[in-house]
This record gives C-alpha cells, structure tokens and sequence, in this order.
C-alpha cells in the first residue's frame, strides 16, 4: 500500500489505510506500508503484523504553506519502490495526486503489477485562489497516470463522477468503508471536558474543508465544543482545543461525548464521521454530494458551513434530549447498515485477489450490500452497479508470488 502520509501524521487517508493494513495482516496476507519520512521516524517499522518502509521527504508546503504535500528524495523512492515492486502482487495506491502515488502507478504498470487507486477525494477547497490554480494544475497533470492503472475505487459516488471526467477513467469502483468497533468511554476528565454540560465533538485539520473557523463563530453559553486540531486557538469560553491524539484514545474520547459536529465541504465521507456514527452520536454536518449512498438529512441534523446555521442546529440539539436519543439511533443504524470493518475488509480483500489473478474486479456487489450483523441489503442509496465498471487490464500472476501488497 503507498500512503504518502502515514502514522504518526494524521488524518483521514491515514487511518483508513491503518485500518485496512492490520486488517489484511491479521488475515494471514504480507502487507507493506510505503509512505514519506517527513520526521524522524524510523524508516522501517513493523506495527501490528504489517511493515512501514518510510522514504525520505520535504514537508516544506505543509509547514511553510498548511498544504499537506510531501516531495520525496527522488533517488530513494526510486529503489524503495524497485524492491517492493519486485515481490508485490498488488500495489495499492491512495490519492493520484501526490509524488509517491504518481511514481508507484508509473513503475507499476511497466513491471505489469496490478496497480489499485483508490481516490479518497474529488477537487479539495484551498486557502487561497492561487493554491486553488495549483491544484488544479496537479489534477490535470496526473490525469496521464491515473488512466494507467488497472481500477481505480472510491467509497463516494460523487468522487467516482468526478475521476471519470477529470482523467477520462472507464474504470471506477464504489466500494465499501469501514470502521472499528467502538471503545468504552473515558471520564471526561481525562480530556479536561466538564460533566453535567452539552459537550460536542470536532475533528479536523486547520484547512477550508474542515469548517473551522465556522465552527469557532457559532461558539455560546449553551453548550461547550470540543475541539481535536492541529490549530493554535486561543482560549475562549465554550471551547476545549485537544491535540491530535492516538486512535484508540480518540475512540475513548468519542464515546464520552454528546454529539459529533462537522461543517465541512469537498470530502469523500470523512472517517472521523464514519467514526462518529458507529459510536451512536448524534451528527451535525452538511449534506455533501454523494452523502445520500450512506444517510439521508433525516439521519442527521444537516447544516451549513456558516455560524448561524451551525449554532442554530448545536441549540436545537442541546436543549432536545428527547432529539438526541432519535439521532443517536439514527447514527447506530446508519454505521450498522454501513460501516462495517468486515464488510470493507472482505471487498479490499476480493479486488486485491482477483486483480492479482489477471481477473477483472467483479461487479457483484451482493454480498458487500449485505450487513453481516443482520444481513439486511443496503435499501438506501447502492449505486454498485450503476457506478461500477471493471477493470481494463488483465494481468498474469507470477510462479511463486503469494504477498499482497
């Protein structure tokens, strides 16, 4: 798997593909982890059952600019990337945009190794027009590369929309996304939250898509925000700030809390939420495009990225116990319906298997509909089979080759 970030930098492409590695590791399949080396971890790791080989990298637009974008040393990634190759089934990539991802689909496709993107997001807000040109600029750019892959999978209709018509794909997948079992609860305490107050949940970097600032203008009296950034923001009433913490903290943090809001723009279906859900909280956030697949604006309380809406829907909240516990239900039924661990395990596990076999993806999606706690069809929003082509091209799998990668 190549993830140009990787633990312990943070975010939602991280833990997703964290989540995926030890999953696969736990069942028996060799999983590699190559990402950048933007700090000074070690540049071979073993986590959970899987390897993290880390190659160095600037992470100079991420500091100088808050654009997170690793440049790695051309000349290492080289050979990092030669040897993995070399004994790789599959090489699975996570968003076309970056360096990384640009050189593994080039290097892929001439030692004709099956190469799998998944594409996490469509066109991404920036602080800036300028920065708003350049991303621009990079998409396009990588359009060449990202047509030379053997399928390429999303996880939100919206995105698979998108890819096709920026690169030209005919091949996109919509495939599950999933998430841990949620943990026990700490005293909030331990975080520095009060008892006995309306406390709500933010995750999420200091960038435009998040909704921040939003969120920091729709502050009150009535409730307190507790907020999970990497921002520097000065103490105000009605705000905790946290750090960026572990996974299994921030699960322990989740389930001490009363609702979970997010008013961000231009995501795929951010993990944070995902989490959110599955812990039975509560959600504020707005309706983005391709959201339907999973929830509707009757699971939710949808608002929009401007402090009057979000303040106005943190109130409605706060003062109806009776409304939380509705939407707390909704929240557990949506994350049961889909996002299930085992359900995003076992369709990652099938693609990677039938790519490795020269077999294109399938496109029956029963048996990912199906929830494996109550084996009901998803009835909300399956657009398997009208999003879903195959892949294009067929590759033999080599004598003696038995690793996923």
């Amino acid at each position: 798997m190549v993830s140009s970030y990787f633990r312990p930098h943070v975010g939602g492409v991280e833990r997703f593909v964290e989540l995926l590695a030890s999953s696969l590791a736990g069942r028996g399949h060799t999983v590699t982890v190559l990402a950048c080396r933007t700090s000074e971890d070690p540049p071979l790791e073993l986590v959970d059952g899987y390897e993290i080989r880390r190659v160095r990298a600037s992470n100079i637009l991420e500091q100088r600019l808050g654009i997170p974008y690793p440049l790695p040393m051309p000349g290492e990634a080289r050979r990092a990337l030669d040897a993995l190759l070399a004994r790789a089934d599959v090489a699975h990539v996570h968003e076309a945009r970056y360096v990384l991802s640009a050189a593994v689909i080039r290097r892929g496709a001439a030692r004709a190794v099956p190469v799998l993107l998944t594409q996490h997001t469509g066109f991404v807000p920036q602080r800036h027009a300028v920065f708003d040109a350049v991303e621009r600029l990079v998409t396009r750019a990588v359009g060449s590369s990202a047509r030379r892959v053997s399928l390429t999978a999303v996880y939100n209709p919206d995105v698979a929309a998108w890819a096709a018509k920026e690169w030209g794909l005919t091949a996109v997948d919509v495939l599950p996304v999933g998430v841990a079992p949620p943990a026990e609860p700490a005293r909030r305490s331990a975080f520095g939250l009060p008892e006995g107050r309306f406390v709500v949940l933010f995750v999420g970097r200091n960038v435009p898509t998040k909704g921040l600032d939003s969120l920091l203008g729709a502050l009150g009296d009535e409730y307190v925000v507790a907020a999970v950034t990497d921002a520097r923001l000065d103490a105000r009433p009605g705000l905790v700030t946290l750090p960026f913490m572990p996974a299994d903290r921030l699960a322990q943090l989740m389930a001490s809390v009363d609702a979970f809001v997010l008013p961000s723009r231009g995501e795929g279906v951010p993990l944070a939420l995902q989490e959110a859900m599955s812990v039975g909280l509560p959600v504020l956030t707005t309706m983005l495009p391709g959201y339907e697949r999973y929830f509707g604006s009757d699971d939710i309380i949808p608002i929009e990225p401007d402090p009057a809406s979000i303040r106005q829907g943190l109130l409605a909240l706060a003062h109806d116990e009776e409304r939380r516990r509705h939407l707390a239900r909704r929240s557990s039924e949506v994350a049961r319906r889909h996002f299930s661990l085992k359900r995003f395990v076992d369709a990652y596990e099938e693609t990677y298997e039938r790519l490795a076999a020269g077999r294109p993806a399938s496109r029956d999606r029963s048996a990912w509909r199906q929830e494996s706690a109550g084996g009901q069809e998803d009835e909300r929003g399956s657009h398997w089979d009208d999003v879903a082509q195959v892949g294009r091209h067929g590759h033999r799998r080599r004598e003696g080759d038995d690793e996923a990668r």
